[in-house]
């Protein structure tokens, strides 16, 4: 919770000062690969040891994104080093491309199909999920046979299953509740046969007998 925190804190002061130089889509870029290069094991570690000399771990920095980031972005860069939040970095990209998305009304959508789509498929599910949502859609696809068919869509928190395997599942559990319904209604209605027999044994063997007119 405190790392989200902090990444949010960081993303949001670095939007707002892309947001004013109107450098939003470059600072994306730059966190981005600010995150992946922070990601380099090796590099990772000289940055995180505290033996190693700031100057040292500064000087790094400049020479692997001075040429490639803007002064901005460097700086940030820098900053993350120096108070050891190497580790927030990628957290602080995640937050920072969010924020833009927000900033645009945008959403980016995962979306996963058997096959693949045609232009005019993927505009439909782009128009679907835009009714939905009621954000403009980005679609990021990928294809996996073991779906069937039909599509399943992931927007942030929100998955919308319209798989036929999904589908199929629903079928087979509905089947077996059923199944297990008339089974439950059958014990029911065995049980409750079984019990008014049973009532009535009881009567007959409770009854007391008396002697026939023949036997009188």
């Amino acid at each position: 919770m405190l790392k989200g925190a902090i990444a949010r804190r960081y993303a949001g002061a670095i939007f707002e000062i892309a947001r004013k130089q109107d450098t939003l889509d470059r600072t994306l870029e730059d966190v981005k690969e600010i995150a992946k290069l922070f990601a380099i094991r090796k590099l990772a570690y000289l940055l995180r040891e505290p033996k190693i000399p700031a100057q040292r771990k500064e000087k790094a920095i400049r020479d692997a994104l001075s040429p490639r980031v803007l002064p901005t972005s460097l700086n940030l860069a820098l900053l993350i080093v120096q108070r050891d939040l190497v580790e927030a970095m990628p957290n602080i990209a995640a937050e920072f491309e969010q924020f833009l998305l927000d900033y645009r009304n945008q959403a980016i959508a995962e979306v996963t199909t058997a096959a693949q789509m045609d232009q005019a498929q993927s505009d439909l599910v782009k128009q679907a999920l835009e009714r939905k949502t009621g954000k403009t859609i980005i679609m990021q696809t990928r294809i996996d046979p073991s779906i069937l068919g039909g599509v399943i869509a992931r927007v942030g928190d929100q998955v919308i299953d319209g798989s036929v395997r999904y589908r199929l599942a629903s079928l087979q559990q509905q089947l077996l509740t059923d199944v297990a319904r008339v089974d439950i209604d059958f014990f029911s209605e065995e049980l409750a046969k079984a019990s008014i027999e049973g009532h009535a044994a009881e009567t007959d063997t409770t009854r007391p007998a008396y002697p026939s007119q023949a036997q009188v």
